[in-house]
């Protein structure tokens, strides 16, 4: 299977996500039933049933309950690559532009959440028929990849013009889910600067055990966590595009030691920085 696009549909009962984290591919997530809090890259969100979730490449992300804990999704994960050599580059309209809006979230009315349900059901229908056709069909099997890739692009063009006409800005759940929103927008903000949990509570007047607590309990992420995970994906766009040393780097992204920019950064990808710039670089 092509590993630039997969595809899935899943009920839970009880679903907490373990894994806080971010991805370079898009991500759609549709919620059949059932209702989630998602918070994604600086700000939550309250999804419910009908809703349309569009994740961006490398936003951080984190989905919770919330009062129905009962739940079914259709997942799509993609990249960009998968379909952009359909057509002829003067042709293509900038589909992806659909991730990029301030608001991560479509909420359908009736009408468009029939035709989304039933354009993702279909496209549900022929990525199954594909991942179970047998290698020897392999001319079948790409009719079958094509005309998937087919059904993807008339989906992202169906969700452009719904979110084109969509002028609701969503409203957060609670004063409480503002201000960490609000937290969450300054650290993305200031995350190169010597950030404090006490200095931050002090600006935002709250309590920094309260706020500790209720960060990690409405993001998914400790304070900490997200300011790290912050730095270091600023710090890998900058091993893959920059000519910095990895010295200059850990002290743009606001490490003090460079011993602490290496374990923070291996923590999170399994290997030092010096080894993730040379994976980049011989790919190139």
């Amino acid at each position: 299977m092509d590993s630039s696009f997969l595809m899935f549909n899943q009920k839970f009962e009880y679903y907490e996500m373990g894994h806080r984290h971010y991805h370079n591919h898009y991500e759609i997530y549709y919620l059949l039933s059932g209702e989630r809090y998602y918070f994604i890259k600086d700000r939550s969100y309250h999804v419910k049933s009908g809703d349309i979730v569009l994740i961006n490449k490398n936003d951080l992300h984190h989905t919770s309950n919330a009062n129905d804990l009962c739940h079914e999704k259709i997942m799509i994960y993609f990249k960009e690559e998968y379909i952009r050599n359909l057509f002829n580059p003067t042709m293509l309209i900038n589909l992806f532009s659909i991730f990029e809006h301030k608001n991560h979230i479509i909420r359908l009315n009736i009408t468009d959440q029939e035709l989304v349900q039933r354009l993702l059901l279909k496209l549900l229908d022929e990525y199954n028929s594909f991942k179970s056709s047998g290698e020897e069909f392999e001319e079948y099997k790409q009719e079958k990849l094509f005309h998937l890739k087919i059904m993807l692009t008339e989906f992202l063009y169906i969700l452009k013009k719904i979110r084109k006409n969509q002028k609701e800005d969503f409203k957060h759940t609670s004063p409480l889910h503002k201000t960490i929103s609000d937290i969450a927008q300054y650290i993305t903000q200031n995350y190169e600067g010597n950030i404090k949990l006490t200095s931050i509570a002090n600006d935002f007047s709250l309590n920094p055990c309260y706020l500790s607590s209720m960060f990690k309990e409405i993001t998914g992420f400790s304070l900490i966590e997200y300011l790290n995970l912050t730095r270091i994906k600023e710090a890998k766009n900058l091993l893959n595009h920059s000519d910095l040393n990895i010295t200059e780097i850990s002290e743009r992204v606001g490490f003090n030691t460079l011993s602490h920019f290496g374990r923070t950064f291996k923590k999170y990808n399994n290997i030092s920085p010096s080894q993730y710039r040379k994976i980049h670089f011989s790919k190139n």
